[in-house]
């Protein structure tokens, strides 16, 4: 999934639901800004305030499996039960089963969206939110490259087959009919739409059992499904429909604004050895704009919620799958 259902869908379910409006727009950034969060920083180091960041989303598909496995799988690939995927109903064309593999609604998806739920931060919530989406939007793939995800031959050879890097982007955009071919002929054909739909039911009943908005899911689905459209709508006019359905509360996504609010850059000259001569070198160092304030910004909140959120998907999730897989060091 992208913005449109990872920010404004997600804004409007929250509401629904019954989330204020301040946390439902730092929900609704937060489940977007885990794409978005793609740079491990290191900020005011070698003082008091030093302070590490980590990556919930990396572009870099040629990154290390180490670093990867914890990136794709625990926000993006959550992979279901061992039950449910031995029960898996998507009959793949070859029969294979993979250990990982992401099953929409799965009882992980439901752990770590209701734990999120239960700690009531907002950041959390967001998170917890995009990862359990992505299990609608991305099942019957992987986070990990494997053969399990290759859509042809041809593609498998030119890049890695990382998550639905072969399918490209048409897992993620809510309008569209597209065709998995690695799926039995009769499950192959795949509206993007019923998924969606299906996803933001499933995340409005989940909300529901933390807060009581006056909403029902039968309403929510009704306009969100008026707003997606048929195949044939464009994404401005679904973006224009989000924002008539957020009204006068509609705030626009700065996927810069978190971090702009926290974090300064700054270029220092350092000198370094280099065959025995000193050379000047420019280095971009990052530091709080607020030393003494940075904890109570958004994006540091939204950085431990990160951190949380990993170590809870590790331990709970992914490392006894990792265990069945013969690896110990992810």
């Amino acid at each position: 999934m992208d913005i449109e259902f990872h920010y404004y869908m997600t804004y409007i379910i929250a509401r629904r639901a019954g989330f204020s409006p301040n946390d439902s727009s730092i929900i609704a950034y937060s489940s977007q800004y885990t794409d978005d969060n793609t740079h491990h920083l290191f900020i005011d180091q070698g003082t008091d305030t030093a302070y590490e960041s980590y990556c919930s989303q990396t572009l870099n598909i040629l990154k290390p499996q180490k670093e990867l496995m914890r990136i794709y799988p625990v926000f993006h690939f959550l992979p279901g039960t061992l039950d449910e995927i031995c029960g898996d109903k998507a009959f793949r064309a070859d029969g294979k089963l993979h250990l990982m593999n992401t099953i929409p609604d799965n009882q992980n998806s439901r752990k770590v969206l209701t734990k999120a739920l239960e700690t009531g931060d907002p950041c959390r919530i967001g998170i917890g939110t995009h990862t359990y989406a992505d299990t609608f939007a991305h099942q019957n793939f992987t986070g990990a490259d494997d053969s399990f995800n290759s859509m042809t031959g041809l593609l498998e050879k030119l890049i890695p087959s990382i998550g639905h890097a072969d399918a490209q982007h048409q897992p993620d955009i809510p309008n569209l009919l597209w065709w998995d071919g690695r799926l039995v002929p009769a499950n192959a054909s795949v509206n993007n739409k019923e998924r969606f739909l299906n996803a933001a039911g499933c995340i409005f009943d989940l909300y529901r059992t933390r807060v009581k908005g006056t909403d029902s899911r039968k309403t929510l689905l009704k306009d969100l499904g008026e707003a997606i459209g048929d195949t044939t709508s464009t994404k401005s006019e679904r973006v224009r429909a989000y924002k008539g359905l957020m009204g006068a509360e509609f705030v626009e996504y700065d996927k810069k604004s978190w971090f702009d609010e926290a974090v300064s850059f700054k270029v220092d000259t350092v000198f370094s050895r280099d065959s025995g001569d000193t050379v000047p070198q420019d280095v971009t160092v990052s530091t709080w704009k607020d030393a003494g304030n940075f904890r109570n910004t958004k994006w540091f909140a939204f950085q431990e919620a990160v951190k949380a959120h990993q170590e809870f998907v590790l331990a709970e999730v992914m490392r006894p799958i990792y265990r069945k897989m013969g690896q110990t060091t992810w």
